[in-house]
């Protein structure tokens, strides 16, 4: 295959991939990791109405910092707003059939991904904590690295339970 033939089939398939759209809800200052991730009732329940419940604090966190805001971070804020509003609308919609669940499935799974990464990393940073100091502030690195990687296996397991992977299937 030429390198023409080459580049012009990767252009192709990366054409889809780079007209997605970007994320709506990144882990920030106005959306925060959850303090615990309890889940209660079915899980698909549970954590639709977490996420939901997460949406919304932020939303509440954006329009607060709106109204202090200098105009050069207007837009900014402006564009987090709509985009976590829009993913919100999604998560509450009661538009049914398997389209619209399998949409606020993949915006779940993408959240509880975001989720389990912000953990991984908090973890490593108590680690490396843990492996610097001594004494007492060893020890209690040491406990919460311990607590987010547990935090961490269980939101890979609920994406795994067959109740959620059944979800929009």
């Amino acid at each position: 295959m030429s390198k023409f033939a080459t580049l012009a089939l990767a252009v192709l398939i990366s054409a889809p991939f780079a007209a997605a759209p970007a994320r709506a809800v990144e882990i920030s200052p106005f959306f925060p990791l959850p303090n615990s991730f309890d889940v209660k009732g079915p899980i698909k329940d549970g954590v639709l109405a977490q996420q939901i419940s997460w949406l919304d604090d932020g939303i509440a966190a954006i329009e607060k910092a709106r109204a202090g805001a200098a105009p050069d971070k207007l837009a900014e804020l402006d564009a987090q707003l709509a985009a976590a509003v829009k993913e919100r609308d999604i998560l509450k919609s009661d538009a049914t059939g398997r389209d619209a669940e399998l949409a606020r499935k993949n915006l779940v799974v993408s959240n509880i991904n975001r989720w389990i990464n912000g953990l991984a990393r908090k973890a490593t940073e108590q680690l490396k904590i843990a492996i610097l100091k001594d004494g007492a502030e060893r020890d209690a690195a040491e406990r919460r690295h311990i607590q987010l990687s547990q935090q961490a296996d269980d939101l890979e397991k609920v994406k795994h339970e067959p109740a959620f992977e059944a979800w929009g299937r």
